[in-house]
This record gives C-alpha cells, sequence and structure tokens, in this order.
C-alpha cells in the first residue's frame, strides 16, 4: 500500500510536469504570434503570393530584386501572349523559386517560365541568416511548405521563421500602427496601401514595382563573382526546377536582366566569367540563356541615369521600356527562333567595348 502510494504520487507529479511544461510551451507559441502580429510588417510578397493564387497566370517570371523593378509583367505578357505574373522578389534564391512554382503549378495552368538568374545568389548562400528566409516567411500555408521548412529553415538560424519578429525587433516604435494596418479592411483584402513602401516606389501590381527617376542614385553596387563559392545546393534547385518544367511539358529559359553598363565595365572579367558558367549550365541542362547585359545599344540604349543603383536596379521608366523588347527576345527563344541572337553582342566583352565607344 505504501509503494502504491508512492507511485501515485510520482504518476501524479509527472503529470502535473507535462501539464505546467505544456502551459508554457503554449503561452510561448502564444506570445510568439503576438509578437509577430505586432511587429511583423506587411510586405509585398503577401500580396503577390495572394495574386498568384487569384490571377489564373500561364506564364510566371522568377527571380529576385532586378526582374521586381525591371519587368513589367503585363508588357512581358503581351509579348509572349500569355497571362504574366513576376514572382521574382528580393532574397529569392533558388530552392525559393522552385518551391514558389510548386505552389503556382497548384492554381494556375502554367505552359511557360521565365527564370532570372542574378550570379549573386549563387555566390553570397551563406553571407545572410536571420533574413535569409523572407520568401519562406511570405509563402501560404500549403502542403509544399513542410518540405519547403525541411530543406530550407533547418540547419539555419530558427530565429528566421519560428521567431519572425526578430526580424523586426526595432520596429517597436510603430507596433500601434502596424496592429491598425493588420486590422483594416485593407489588409485583409490585401491592397498594397498597407505596405511602408519607399516614397519613390509604386506597386504596380503583378509583381512590378516602379521606382520613381526623383530616387537619388545609390552607391551600392554588385557583389564579385567567385566560382569557388557557387553553391552546390543552389545549382541543384535550378536543375530540380528545370526538371520539374520538362516534366510538366512547360517552356523554360533563363534569363539575366540588364544591369548599370558601367558596373558592367568595371567588373568585366566577373561578369564574363559568370556569363560563361551560366551559359554552360543552361547548355548542359538544355535551355536557352538570353544575358540581357549583352543586349546591343541600338536595340536597349542605356546608361548609368537608367539604373538607381550600381548593381543595376532600374527606374520605372526604363523598365517600362526594357520589359518591351524582354519579352520580344523571350518570346523568340521559347519559340526556337534564333534570330533573336542578332540582337545581342556575342560576349561582355564586345558591350563593354561599344559601351566606352571602342
Amino acid at each position: 500500500m505504501h509503494s502504491s502510494k508512492r507511485g501515485l504520487i510520482k504518476d501524479m507529479s509527472k503529470k502535473k510536469i507535462i501539464i505546467r511544461m505544456s502551459a508554457f510551451l503554449a503561452l510561448m507559441i502564444i506570445i510568439d504570434q503576438i509578437c509577430n502580429f505586432a511587429l511583423v510588417q506587411p510586405g509585398l510578397s503577401r500580396i503577390m503570393f495572394h495574386e498568384l493564387k487569384q490571377g489564373q497566370y500561364n506564364c510566371i517570371i522568377l527571380g529576385a530584386s532586378h526582374g521586381s523593378y525591371g519587368l513589367d509583367p503585363e508588357i512581358v505578357g503581351t509579348e509572349l501572349k500569355k497571362n504574366t505574373m513576376n514572382m521574382c522578389m528580393g532574397g529569392e534564391y533558388m530552392i525559393d523559386a522552385y518551391y514558389t512554382l510548386e505552389y503556382a503549378l497548384d492554381y494556375n495552368k502554367i505552359d511557360e517560365v521565365v527564370f532570372d538568374i542574378d550570379y549573386q545568389y549563387l555566390v553570397n548562400y551563406n553571407d545572410v541568416n536571420i533574413l535569409h528566409n523572407n520568401v519562406y516567411n511570405a509563402y501560404p500555408a500549403s502542403v509544399h511548405k513542410v518540405g519547403y521548412y525541411v530543406k530550407r529553415v533547418l540547419g539555419e538560424d530558427y530565429r528566421g521563421t519560428m521567431l519572425r519578429w526578430t526580424n523586426y525587433w526595432q520596429c517597436y516604435k510603430y507596433m500601434g500602427r502596424t496592429i491598425r494596418k493588420k486590422l483594416s479592411s485593407e489588409y485583409k483584402t490585401y491592397n498594397p496601401s498597407v505596405v511602408n513602401m519607399n516614397r519613390y516606389d509604386s506597386y504596380m501590381g503583378e509583381g512590378f514595382t516602379f521606382r520613381n527617376q526623383h530616387h537619388k542614385k545609390d552607391s551600392a553596387s554588385c557583389l564579385d563573382w567567385n566560382e569557388s563559392k557557387v553553391s552546390e545546393q543552389e545549382i541543384g534547385y535550378i536543375k530540380k526546377l528545370v526538371s520539374l518544367c520538362k516534366k510538366k511539358g512547360i517552356k523554360i529559359v533563363f534569363t539575366t536582366v540588364s544591369q548599370d553598363p558601367a558596373t558592367v565595365a568595371e567588373k568585366e572579367s566577373g561578369f564574363t566569367a559568370a556569363d560563361a558558367y551560366i551559359s554552360k549550365l543552361a547548355q548542359e541542362l538544355d535551355v536557352t540563356y538570353l544575358n540581357f547585359n549583352k543586349i546591343r545599344f541600338d536595340e536597349y540604349d542605356r546608361d548609368s541615369d537608367d539604373f538607381y543603383d550600381r548593381e543595376g536596379h532600374m527606374y520605372g521608366e526604363s523598365a517600362e521600356k526594357f520589359s518591351q523588347l524582354y519579352g520580344k527576345y523571350v518570346n523568340m527563344a521559347l519559340m526556337g527562333d534564333e534570330t533573336y541572337k542578332s540582337a545581342f553582342y556575342a560576349n561582355i566583352g564586345d558591350m563593354v567595348k561599344a559601351y566606352k565607344g571602342n
């Protein structure tokens, strides 16, 4: 009897510990969600995924911020004769592009994919941690997000996803405003007015951000190319994305959006090596690659004033002009019409010579 009483007390103690631990865990989850709600700022990526789900698109553009500022999907889509969504987002690595396409295929009859590759996303994979998961954090709940989490977040800094508010701790001064935004009808209807954007930016819908020419040029430049730093994981996801397209019967083309020619000239050897690397990869995967840094100046007359930083993000006026010829030549490539090649210099070196007037 004495022994059974001690066993009962021990069992009750275990239950109390489990209850207390469960209560503590539940409290931490609640606090975490409150902090997320009060601190995490509404972003355009959330709106873009909503548009992607609702739009019934048959062409999707994947890539990073050069594409979000440089490609107007309405203009590109007119040339492609496709309902086109621009899903280029700052911080969109190859793994993010792959899972974005998987999500797109759940809601759209995609038959063309344009994959814009910024070489910086091949060589700086380990340079960031907490802010590394911006696209993942905006990714809607779906069956794909389970695999996405395993591949994307495990092994990285957990705070970026499990404690999203740690990305925004410095926004504590705006908690009241953030809460009001998230309780508003505009937030519930995915209105871009709730997004705190640069005052020179306008979100035009379907993934295109128009930057006003009055924005002062930024001095930020691009990373140097270094093949030894190329992420094998990112290359692996480029291959997976191509494989997924071919499995689904989707046409795919690689591109690189045109950048500031002064920066390309300054870093000519790096841009040349990156072009050779991506061209070789595209050839191995049997995918056409259009590097618009090599577009002829009589096709797209550009200089540093068309870009708001030395890295090569376009002003809106330049993007609209560029989008028309981008769509034209991407469409030719997708249709197998190789006459588009006459609009491009043979290599980066020839482009630099033309830029310098040699």
